[in-house]
């Protein structure tokens, strides 16, 4: 486990464009090197998230840069299914790919998912832990079992920018922590200055958010972001 976390900018609500381009690139040349990528197919969340454009861009920016994919999408033969985005994702070279539960009928739907598209790849393999008040024993059970290595906690219902944190996603968290399996446990979503002073850092690797560092300015994007880096 790592010493000290990683922000990944999730820049989920940001237009692509030149607002978008400077401020990657801002970020990138002060070391942030890891970005969170947001999918959306309008089924398992109420909006279409599409952001090619953006994985192409960061790819463009150096192939140092890491992308981590958050796919809010269901099985399906859709142009947005979570199995196009997942065959994409892995076409360009994503770090971590995190898929939902529920974006299948049952567990067992999922492990075959995993098997089909995972083989060789387990350690690009990740589970969401959707916000919750009641431990997902459905879920723990499954990461237990099949040995996965990465976990993103969701701090707010999924699908939407700006929410406030939920603190049972803390209590999420430790029902994790015990795993020897995982490796890597991503929180995000709701996160302010605030939360993350508060929080128990001490099981989360990384921390994904776009409202906490935003500012019209990039300059000033890049300031938060490196005061975040400090506290995390």
């Amino acid at each position: 486990w790592l010493m000290s976390s990683v922000f990944l900018p999730s820049m989920i609500e940001v237009e692509f464009g030149e607002f978008y381009k400077k401020c990657t690139e801002t970020l990138f040349s002060q070391g942030f090197k890891s970005f969170h990528m947001d999918f959306g197919d309008k089924y398992l969340i109420n909006r279409e998230l599409e952001c090619w454009d953006k994985v192409n861009f960061l790819k463009r920016i150096s192939d140092e840069i890491k992308l981590t994919a958050h796919i809010m999408s269901i099985s399906g033969n859709h142009d947005l299914s979570v199995e196009r985005i997942t065959e994409r994702c892995m076409d360009k070279g994503f770090e971590i790919i995190y898929i939902h539960s529920r974006s299948f009928k049952d567990f067992e739907n999922l492990y075959d998912f995993k098997e089909k598209y995972f083989k060789n790849a387990h350690n690009i393999f990740g589970v969401v832990s959707e916000v919750s008040s009641y431990k997902n024993n459905n879920l723990v059970n499954f990461v237990q079992k099949y040995s996965i290595q990465n976990v993103l906690q969701m701090g707010v219902p999924i699908g939407k920018g700006g929410q406030k944190f939920c603190w049972d996603a803390e209590k999420r968290i430790e029902d994790f922590s015990s795993i020897s399996s995982i490796k890597n446990i991503e929180l995000d979503g709701g996160l302010t200055f605030e939360v993350v002073k508060s929080i128990n850092k001490e099981n989360i690797d990384r921390f994904a958010g776009w409202s906490i560092i935003y500012d019209k300015e990039p300059l000033n994007v890049l300031s938060k972001a490196i005061d975040l880096e400090k506290i995390i």
